[in-house]
């Protein structure tokens, strides 16, 4: 998928695993800039897809939404 602006793209990877467990691997990459922005941006979106994953486990495996994205970027804080 694409994703961002400017857009990157994400290849998500699903691997069957032992005892009926699955193994999600993201992988982004095309970004954009100097090396320091390119790494400063591929940081930036290991930290993102680990808070979504992190929450989708929650969600599939407890039932519990915790609420990581609105959290981690709350409405009213300057530079969110």
């Amino acid at each position: 998928m694409q994703w961002s602006d400017p857009p990157t793209t994400v290849v998500w990877a699903f691997t069957e695993m032992p005892g009926a467990t699955t193994f999600v691997e993201v992988r982004n990459f095309g970004f954009v800039g100097s090396r320091d922005e390119q790494v400063t941006q591929a940081i930036d979106s290991t930290g993102g897809f680990a808070l979504v994953l992190a929450g989708a486990k929650a969600w599939l495996e407890q039932g519990v939404m915790l609420g990581l994205i609105g959290d981690r970027h709350p409405k009213g804080v300057p530079g969110h």
